[in-house]
């Protein structure tokens, strides 16, 4: 394996204005490897880049896109992950299928609402006593597929009633239609991805290369916000299919704003790339340590500290798992490697964002490097707050929960050395809450440079809620 230096510095700031150009070289540089093992003699995985390659060619006038030339792993991402053109991703936000309209779907014939509710029991109640043919031949005889495929009540057991018949072909564009979100409680994110997750293993056994990849990609960079963590299933249908994963990550990240639908997934790419993290990604998250973009600028700080981590026979047993969600190794790095890595940690500690400030905590206790301790009892006297409203209280509540993320970051790191801090805050209310906020810095609604329109994230660490964006509801 080749291990790449930077033997140049950067101008901060300036360069985090042109984050895609600069990750251009970068890119190519970091995928040479990962190319070279995928086309190596012997690979019998299906050549990825060839079947897509037309759609990669076509993709800029698809998208009707009339800027800069995007670069050759931004095509490769948009390709891959169907934005360009699988007809069942949406608009706002890429990767939902609740975008249907029942209203608009074709009918067999005119049925009254209790008559039709009545059908759909029926077709549910044969597919519970796996009575699938018979399923199947009451759902065909009564409604279109159309119809079928937008009501999430026909989906299911329609759909899972064909693949136990052995017919995958026939379940994937019932799985992988757009449905109506439904007019219950029901989670529309979690339907949306159990229903991408269907059309992923329908695909699969029905040899849709494509559309697996597609689905594939949707599941990895958005599994859900009830289940922020990394989708194996997804991570392991890509493996096997030869997908350069790092390739499409970089493409995401080096996409222009502009760029219908991709841009949208820039943080969890990020945060995926964190998983991934080895010597050969230093260049990229060196590049995104300079970005005026505070969750890529955290999540390259962390990156770095994970990449740089060294392991210390006092360690307390547990910390790493305490403080990263990612198994941790210890890499030969160079001295000058270990040397701009630090001086970017340094950097983040004594930004003036708390979240940077909180991820540059964690990653130089985990990085280990000769000032961590003390840099890190400074930073557990950080003045910068977060107030919300306990989950637990009652409605119309005035208590309040106060959390110092920087100081919760810098324990958990002062803790591998042996020293435990009190990190602070509470829930309070009334005098006691105005006692407790005074002399501390009021960040809650701080979004400066954050982007607004990030639809998913990816946790990295226990401590996430420190350093991550702040997550928004889910759009329906």
């Amino acid at each position: 394996m080749v291990v790449w230096e930077i033997p140049f510095s950067f101008n901060r700031r300036a360069a985090a204005k042109t984050v895609g150009a600069c990750l251009a070289l970068v890119v190519a540089i970091c995928c040479a490897e990962a190319c070279t093992a995928a086309n190596a003699p012997g690979d019998t995985r299906p050549a990825i880049s060839a079947l897509f390659r037309d759609e990669m060619q076509k993709a800029p006038a698809k998208l009707k896109w009339h800027g800069e030339q995007l670069s050759d792993d931004t095509l490769y991402a948009i390709a891959l992950t169907g934005a360009s053109w699988e007809l069942a991703w949406g608009k706002d936000p890429m990767f939902s299928l609740a975008w249907g309209d029942f209203r608009k779907t074709p009918s067999l014939n005119k049925q009254d609402g209790q008559n039709y509710i009545g059908l759909v029991h029926d077709v549910q109640r044969l597919y519970e006593q796996k009575q699938y043919r018979e399923a199947v031949q009451m759902a065909i005889g009564n409604f279109t597929l159309d119809q079928i495929g937008c009501d999430v009540f026909l989906k299911e057991p329609v759909g899972m009633s064909f693949m136990a018949l052995g017919q995958p072909e026939q379940a994937f564009p019932i799985f992988a239609a757009p449905f109506e979100p439904p007019h219950t409680q029901a989670n529309v994110a979690v339907l949306n991805r159990r229903f991408r997750e269907a059309a992923l293993d329908a695909a699969q056994h029905a040899g849709l290369t494509r559309e697996a990849v597609a689905f594939a990609l949707s599941l990895l960079l958005d599994p859900g916000l009830d289940t922020p963590r990394v989708h194996a299933g997804a991570v392991s249908a890509l493996e096997m299919l030869g997908v350069d994963i790092d390739r499409v990550l970089l493409g995401i990240l080096s996409a222009p704003d502009r760029l219908k639908g991709l841009p949208a997934y820039s943080y969890a790419a990020s945060d995926l790339l964190t998983y991934r993290v080895s010597p050969r990604l230093l260049p990229v998250l060196l590049h995104l340590a300079d970005s005026d973009d505070v969750h890529l600028r955290s999540r390259a700080l962390l990156g770095l500290g994970i990449a740089a981590y060294q392991a210390r026979p006092e360690d307390p047993k547990e910390w790493a798992s305490q403080v990263a969600l990612i198994p941790l190794r210890e890499y030969g790095l160079s001295a000058a490697q270990r040397k701009m890595i630090e001086k970017e940690l340094r950097d983040g500690a004594n930004s003036d964002k708390f979240r940077i400030r909180a991820a540059a905590a964690l990653a130089l206790a985990l990085a280990a490097t000769d000032d961590a301790e003390p840099i890190l009892r400074k930073l557990s006297k950080d003045r910068d707050y977060i107030l919300s409203t306990p989950p637990t209280a009652p409605v119309n509540t005035r208590i309040r929960r106060i959390e110092y993320p920087v100081r919760i970051a810098a324990a958990a790191g002062l803790a591998r050395y042996g020293v435990k801090v009190d990190a602070g805050g509470g829930d309070f209310e009334g005098k006691a809450l105005d006692a407790a906020r005074r002399g501390g810095q009021d960040s809650t609604n701080d979004r400066r440079c954050i982007r607004k329109d990030f639809v998913s994230q990816i946790a990295v660490s226990p401590l996430d809620s420190c350093f991550a964006a702040p997550i928004e509801p889910p759009r329906r």
